[in-house]
Formats: C-alpha cells, structure tokens, sequence
C-alpha cells in the first residue's frame, strides 16, 4: 500500500511531483509556482516597467489565456490589451475569439482582435494552393511575428508578451538547428528581444514553466480554452520534436532547464544581431529583403503559375 505523499512546502497532501526539482506539491502550492515561475522571469529579466502598456498575444490557448490572467492579477497598476490574430482557418479561430471575449470580459480588459487576409492579403487557408514545398507553419508563424507587431506599433503598447512556454522555446531552438538557421539560433532571445516593432520590448515571462505544468495549472484554475487544433499542425516538424524532448526530459529530469540554459549562454556569448531595414516595406530586416515581402512575394508568384 503506497503512503500519500506530503506537500514540500506545506505539508498538506500533495498532488503533484516535480521530478527535476524532487518537490511534492498540494493544487494550492502548484499554482502558487507557477507564479512564482512566471514573476521570477519577468523580474529576472526586466520584462516590465511601472506603467508599461501592455499588449498580450492571446490565442485561447492555455498558455496565454493562463498568462493573461497571470499578468491582469499582478500588474493591475498597468494598461493591458489582449491581442488576437484570425488567421482565417475555417472553423478554427471562432472558438478561441469567443473564449478570449469571456475572459477580458471577466479581467475588464481591452482586447482587439486582426485578420491576417486585412493584413498580407492571404488567410492561412488561401496559401494552401499555392504554398508548394514551404509549410503552413513556416508562413503562418512569419506573418503571426510582424502581425503582433504591427498592432503593438499601432496601439503604441511599450512592450509584448507572448505565451512561448520551456517547451515551447526549446522546439524552436531546435527547429532553428535542425534548419541550419544558425545566425537566428544565436541571436534568439529565451527572455526579452526586440520586436521588428521599433521600440517595442518582446518578452516570454512563462519560460521557465513546463507546457505540462501550463497544462495542469489551467485545469486547476478551471480556464476554457480552444478545444479546435489546426488543421495543418503537423505539415511541420514541430511535433516530433515535442516528442523527442519529453521523452528526453523523462529519461533524464532536468535537460530542458540545462538546454534552455546553454541558449542563453550562447545567445549572452554572441550578443544581439544588428540588421537593416526592408527596401519594400520599410520593416527592420536583416537583410535587404524582410521575410514577410519574400514570402508574400513568393506566393503571389505561385498564385500566377497556378
């Protein structure tokens, strides 16, 4: 017969066990870490400023509504917008904007809400004709970087939070690697970047929070979020990648913490990367070209051959 386990902080029964750290923990010492987690990254780092305006990029998802609530309960001296980005997936985004609607509701937030089709002239679904060897994932996270920047440049917000969790961070890491993206793998911040925004401070406050711990977190707090997935999640490596890191953080607890902690050396080692601006646009780039006209540029030219 197995003993129930005592909270480490606590005492009181504990609910859930944090192999890396070896804590016990009860729901309402779990939910205080992640917290804790989250406030230790935005301190740790000066993500924000005594009356910053602060935009949120808010999906449905249960990272970033778990952030934006995260945020609204320990910044209410602070202006916060939750920003959401329609890609125009049939049937995928109405889900989320209803229950994004609920909870500024609930937060007395203001939230606005930008189609990709206003903004580069093409909805996720469009480019499917006519995207040809490039993944839906690769275009839809170009035009999703420069359209968040684009609102906060406009509503004149001093920084941006998005909801990248550890894991998260890490595939992204990898993903850049396994790419030979090496430039943009050493320049890549885990903590605070510049956004293509001028200005503007782009920050990651969960990323020292597991996804399964962002998981059970808004289980606990009872949040909804988008039941819906995307169609097109897996045209790209990103999941297999999410498997190949659980399986090694069970094999050995910890290695996500030590990885993210050998991209910020890295990223500390190398410095930031100084670049131009786009000759069409006029948006900052590193080359003399962004990424957003060379992609837009690209499926205009296979629209033509189709």
């Amino acid at each position: 017969m197995s003993v129930q386990k005592a909270c480490s902080r606590c005492g009181k029964p504990a609910f859930y066990f944090k192999p890396y750290s070896g804590e016990y923990l009860c729901k309402k010492c779990f939910v205080k870490s992640i917290y804790e987690l989250t406030l230790k990254a935005i301190r740790k780092h000066q993500m924000i400023k005594y009356h910053d305006r602060i935009g949120i990029a808010v999906s449905g998802g249960k990272d970033s509504i778990s952030l934006l609530y995260i945020i609204a309960k320990f910044f209410k001296d602070n202006e916060i917008v939750a920003i959401t980005l329609d890609e125009g997936i049939e049937g995928y985004r109405n889900e989320a904007i209803m229950i994004v609607e609920d909870m500024v509701a609930k937060l007395n937030i203001k939230n606005v809400v930008y189609k990709y089709k206003d903004m580069f002239g093409y909805t996720v679904d469009d480019v499917q004709p006519i995207r040809k060897e490039t993944s839906s994932c690769t275009i839809c996270g170009i035009f999703r970087r420069r359209g968040l920047d684009m609102v906060a440049k406009e509503l004149g917000l001093d920084v941006l939070l998005t909801a990248h969790n550890l894991d998260d961070l890490l595939q992204s890491y990898l993903i850049m690697l396994f790419n030979g993206d090496i430039n943009k793998m050493m320049t890549f911040s885990p903590a605070v970047e510049a956004s293509e925004a001028f200005g503007i401070t782009k920050a990651h406050p969960l990323m020292y929070v597991y996804e399964k711990e962002m998981s059970m977190f808004t289980y606990l707090k009872g949040f909804k979020m988008q039941t819906v997935t995307c169609p097109y999640m897996n045209q790209g490596i990103r999941s297999e990648v999410r498997e190949y890191l659980n399986r090694m953080e069970e094999e050995h607890p910890g290695i996500k913490y030590q990885m993210l902690n050998s991209f910020i050396r890295l990223r500390n080692a190398n410095g930031s990367a100084s670049g131009g601006f786009c000759k069409n646009c006029g948006w900052p780039a590193r080359g003399g070209v962004c990424q957003v006209c060379k992609t837009v540029e690209k499926l205009n030219m296979n629209k033509l051959k189709v």
